[in-house]
């Protein structure tokens, strides 16, 4: 588990504190398997370990700079996120909003566990995401019929 495991690591802080109306769902290196639920998602937020930055710099990206941002691979499965954002697309069921909130990583080679800055900045980054989510509950909330 070295760094490119940030992103299981902030998922487990946030399904430690459920977010009603909020589901979870690890992706780890599945890509198209996981494509019905992405299509199925009016939110989509993806949390990975990031390449841009100094190692622990927590990012939040949106719409178009996801793309850019992921063409800078810091692991295999990132391949497979473009290639399933790409799908949904073009089958005309892709989320309204897309976001990733990440960390950028240090190592990436083979260890036990997460850098010192990287567990450093998980805190961080469950706040942003979870801030993120809420904002778009209380969006989707609104826009419910009554």
């Amino acid at each position: 588990m070295a760094d490119d495991a940030v992103g299981l690591a902030i998922l487990r802080e946030l399904e430690a504190d459920p977010i009603q109306g909020v589901n979870f769902i690890y992706g780890g290196t599945s890509g198209m398997e996981i494509l019905p639920m992405v299509q199925d998602a009016d939110y989509l937020l993806v949390l990975d370990g990031l390449k841009q930055g100094q190692p622990g710099d927590v990012a939040v990206l949106v719409g178009d700079q996801i793309p850019r941002l992921l063409q800078q691979q810091l692991s295999p499965h990132q391949v497979g996120l473009l290639d399933l954002l790409s799908a949904a697309r073009l089958t005309g069921q892709e989320p309204d909003n897309v976001a990733v909130v990440g960390i950028t990583a240090r190592d990436v080679e083979f260890r036990t566990s997460l850098s010192e800055e990287i567990s450093a900045a998980i805190p961080e980054a469950v706040q942003r995401a979870r801030q993120l989510l809420k904002e778009w509950t209380a969006e989707a909330t609104q826009h419910q019929p009554k």
